[in-house]
């Protein structure tokens, strides 16, 4: 089977723009792979990464067809087999591959490759690999740009605040979204910690942050591969399409019905709104999380054993 695998993953690498292809068992074990410069270590980082989006994406829209990550120097694709949940093909492309052409070749490919699955592998997974601590930064360690320099790893979220002229501006735009592109079933905005900003007001409910996990995560396998900074998720889930723009300290997140529409028409307009989403925004107000000073002395406070006091105010 891992020679018919292969042939078929090199068929897809052959198609105009493609870089990698990846064959991944659903909890993150590569089964096979080709490409211009994945090493070993890498499709282990592609596929432990990529598993985390394909992950949420399932926990947001059920069966999927496939995610599409933009970023400016490159694509990432994550497509699922044909009834087949437990693996699904990561495909790396360069920035500006012909979409519709790669979707189309790649159909019966992917045919193929759950075929070849469900002929050879009959339902049984192979056993997982663990990594150690050093093991794992050594595999990072290999995606660093420049050499003799540290690479770290942050989580930094800010609290944004809105009047109310930014927050009619704001959901003024998501109106005007709602109007002139048809059958749109939800537009809003998920602000950072997963906020919801919709035609229905302030809400704070699961939709919310899952979107804003899907980007989250996307984002960091972008930044991971290719050093680059995630522009766009799509994610096609039998008749949905879910779109979804960074914006800053947030997301937009806009779910359409896919019957009768067209893609390059629906992207043109949703630039423009972007554009004037992210200008209302770039305006508001940003705060930093912070601990008060009498707070974080207590919960920073050293014991005899160096540890941490817990402490409470009285009321």
């Amino acid at each position: 089977m891992t020679d018919e695998l292969t042939e078929t993953l090199q068929n897809i690498k052959m198609i105009a723009g493609v870089e990698n292809v990846v064959l991944i068992q659903k909890d993150g074990l590569p089964v096979a792979s080709a490409g211009v410069w994945f090493s070993r270590e890498e499709v282990f980082a592609v596929a432990s990464s990529t598993c985390a989006i394909y992950g949420v994406a399932r926990l947001i829209h059920g069966e999927f067809k496939y995610l599409l990550m933009e970023s400016e120097t490159s694509k990432v694709f994550l497509a699922s087999l044909p009834n087949d949940p437990d693996y699904f093909l990561t495909v790396t492309t360069a920035p500006r591959v012909n979409l519709a052409a790669l979707f189309i070749e790649m159909k019966d490919n992917l045919s193929r490759v759950s075929f070849l699955l469900r002929q050879h592998v009959d339902g049984r997974l192979p056993p997982l690999r663990s990594y150690s601590n050093d093991e794992t930064h050594r595999v990072l360690s290999g995606f660093a740009v420049a050499e003799g320099h540290d690479t770290s790893y942050t989580t930094s979220r800010s609290i944004i605040s809105l009047d109310r002229s930014q927050a009619l501006t704001l959901r003024a735009l998501m109106r005007q979204v709602h109007d002139s592109i048809p059958d749109i079933d939800s537009v809003f905005l998920s602000l950072s910690g997963g906020v919801r900003v919709s035609l229905e007001g302030f809400t704070n409910d699961r939709l919310a942050a899952m979107s804003f996990a899907l980007h989250d995560a996307s984002e960091r396998v972008v930044r991971t591969l290719r050093n680059s900074s995630l522009q766009t998720v799509l994610c096609e889930a039998g008749p949905i399409r879910h779109f979804i723009y960074a914006v800053p300290n947030g997301v937009f997140s806009l779910w359409v019905n896919r019957g009768g529409q067209k893609l390059g028409l629906m992207r043109l307009l949703l630039k423009h709104y972007i554009g004037e989403i992210k200008r209302v925004l770039g305006t508001a107000e940003v705060m930093r999380p912070s601990v008060p000073d009498d707070l974080r002395e207590l919960l920073l406070a050293g014991g005899t054993d160096n540890g941490v006091v817990l402490a409470r105010r009285d009321p």
